[in-house]
């Protein structure tokens, strides 16, 4: 006799059995289902009838050819449904497994998001064209906290700040270059000491990078100091003032894909060198997706000359 289903019966309910209600009623019987899901008649008889005292119901009429109840044409769709969705749950891990869906979402810099960054982005979309790419650009004051807040899952930049809820791991020492008109005095030369530019005036792109200058040329020289002809918020704006003559800027080596675009000189620096550490950064304790995973892989590989 079957009885009313209770809450905690119902959390008996298995895939097993729902799986064997819906070979019998495809198959017709219980000898034919059994043979289509690998097991033997009376352990599809058993898990049928453990679902129809879970359910409190009864779900076939067994006679010379096994028939659905009403109850039984009613819940069959939804079995099914259940099924079909495990199965495209499966389906879609593998898809994310093998990076065959995805999105990647990324942040840096405006000027390495558009250089070096993008030449990796596109090593990536040609192995996994069919993971979504959304890429945030902004300065570098920014991109930890774009992080923080997961409007990006992985961020790249130079060295800032991070607190106790987002981690970092080096990606690579960028070297600092002056940058001056091709018409400046210094444009013809391989390499300039800082202590030929002490009365030069400056184009600031960001005042944290302009404190990490000071600090150093500081430390080497405590009578030097760069004296600001315009500060701006991207590098892009900062290059085009060194163009037009507004003053020089120090900036990363990556830049000088544009040279061209504003015609300008990137110049080795000299008496100290100056270099600046990247690092990819991420949320602490969150597991990252397999389209980041593969990304930082690609990531760490470019950096190292792969």
């Amino acid at each position: 006799m079957l009885v009313q289903p209770s809450s905690s019966n119902l959390q008996a309910l298995s895939l097993r059995q729902m799986r064997a209600f819906a070979a019998v009623a495809r198959a017709g019987s219980f000898t034919a289902a059994a043979r289509q899901v690998n097991l033997t008649q009376s352990a599809v008889s058993m898990l049928v009838q453990q679902l129809e005292e879970t359910l409190g119901l009864q779900l076939f009429d067994r006679g010379q050819r096994v028939t659905l109840t009403e109850a039984g044409r009613q819940l069959l769709p939804l079995a099914r449904r259940i099924l079909d969705d495990l199965q495209q749950m499966v389906e879609g891990a593998s898809d994310l497994r093998s990076l065959r869906t995805g999105l990647l979402r990324v942040v840096a810099p405006q000027m390495l998001a558009c250089t070096w960054v993008a030449a990796v982005l596109g090593t990536f979309e040609a192995a996994h064209p069919e993971v979504g790419l959304r890429m945030a650009d902004a300065t570098a004051d920014e991109v930890v906290g774009i992080v923080r807040r997961g409007e990006a899952e992985l961020g790249v930049g130079p060295e800032r700040p991070t607190g106790e809820d987002v981690a970092r791991t080096f990606l690579m020492d960028v070297p600092i270059r002056l940058v001056c008109p091709v018409g400046h005095p210094l444009a013809q030369r391989k390499a300039v000491a800082w202590d030929e530019l002490r009365y030069e005036r400056w184009v600031i792109y960001s005042s944290e990078f302009n404190r990490h200058l000071e600090r150093r040329l500081q430390a080497h020289d405590a009578s030097l100091s760069l004296q600001t002809a315009a500060e701006v918020e991207y590098l892009t704006t900062a290059l085009a003032l060194v163009g037009v003559g507004t003053g020089l800027a120090a900036v990363p080596d990556y830049a000088r894909l544009f040279a061209g675009n504003f015609g300008l000189r990137f110049i080795e620096l000299q008496g100290p060198e100056m270099h600046r550490p990247y690092y990819i950064y991420q949320r602490r304790g969150l597991a990252l997706s397999q389209p980041a995973i593969a990304f930082v892989g690609l990531l760490l590989k470019h950096a190292a000359g792969g």
